[in-house]
């Protein structure tokens, strides 16, 4: 994990934009219409950089990789759940549904063919730190 915190990103960004805005002469009001308007000449600025075939689609979804990576890696785990309460996100249990193999002896989950397992946001989760149960929607975490 970096030593640099999703809060300390933020307040970058902040100080980027207010200098942004003022530079503009206008007055800062720290709100989304500021933001998008220095995304949109970031843009402009990406589509003066880049040479590849669509310069803003390519920024934005490597923007989006760095934030989502960026978000998680505070978080604790890929998928960004943390129990809010108790803050915990390496002992989070989840009901899944996967495919296993029947067997003579039962059942083997590493011998089915589709490996795969899922779960959604209604699943049942808990935290075993804390014991408390809910659904995944409630361990998620708003970075």
């Amino acid at each position: 994990m970096s030593d640099i915190t999703n809060s300390d990103r933020a307040e970058r960004a902040r100080i980027a934009l207010e200098r942004y805005v003022v530079a503009n002469g206008e007055i800062f009001e720290n709100s989304s219409s500021e933001i998008a308007d220095l995304i949109a000449d970031l843009l402009h600025l990406a589509v003066r950089l880049d040479e590849g075939d669509d310069p803003v689609e390519s920024t934005l979804r490597l923007a989006r990789i760095h934030y989502e990576a960026e978000a998680n890696d505070e978080c604790g785990n890929q998928f960004g759940l943390r129990y809010p309460d108790c803050g915990r996100s390496d002992e989070i249990d989840i009901a899944a549904t996967v495919w296993v193999r029947l067997c003579p002896e039962g059942t083997d989950v590493t011998a089915a063919e589709c490996g795969d397992h899922e779960w959604e946001n209604a699943s049942t989760a808990k935290c075993c730190a804390c014991g408390h149960c809910a659904t995944v929607a409630a361990f998620g975490v708003k970075p």
